[in-house]
């Protein structure tokens, strides 16, 4: 986290830490899904290398071997699950763009880690070590009290944020 740079790359900086805090075992989970695919594929006569799904190539190679690889489609059987993940991984990615949102609109004005601690819900703090040890002093979001459409529309996704600070718990 970032409080002492300046405006703009400071409130990106700190935007973009809580969002990888936040998905990073969520994406992982994903990831692992995906690429158990690959070993499911290749015992269904897949090739070794991965497969090919909607554009994309699935694979354990990396760099010049996955360029190289041989990919073929993924094996009839395992479509369906293989589009659920993909739908799983299509809604996560729009949460992550809604909370970034969220959290860019409520930490705009944070100055300090107090600030930010008492802008951002009580689960999140947790995710800081710097707010972890800090009671709230203001009303969750208060930086928001002057413009109730972005409070509105930040108290909207507050569930979707504890949602994600809970499923960290489970991966």
């Amino acid at each position: 986290m970032a409080i002492g740079q300046h405006g703009d790359h400071r409130l990106f900086t700190n935007v973009m830490t809580l969002l990888k805090l936040l998905f990073e075992r969520e994406e992982a989970q994903l990831a692992k899904r995906e690429l158990g695919m690959v070993s499911r594929n290749t015992a269904l006569g897949g090739s070794t290398d991965g497969f090919r799904h909607m554009g994309e190539i699935y694979s354990e190679l990396t760099g010049a071997s996955r360029q190289r690889g041989k990919y073929g489609l993924l094996h009839p059987s395992l479509v369906g699950e293989m589009d659920a993940i993909l739908a799983e991984r299509k809604t996560v990615n729009y949460d992550k763009d809604r909370i970034r949102q969220a959290f860019t609109l409520v930490l705009r004005d944070c100055r300090t880690w107090q600030d930010m601690r008492d802008a951002l819900p009580n689960c999140v703090k947790d995710l800081i070590p710097e707010c972890r040890h800090l009671a709230r002093t203001r009303e969750e979001a208060f930086t928001l009290a002057d413009n109730p459409r972005s409070y509105t529309q930040y108290m909207q996704l507050r569930e979707k944020i504890e949602f994600y600070v809970a499923a960290r718990l489970l991966y």
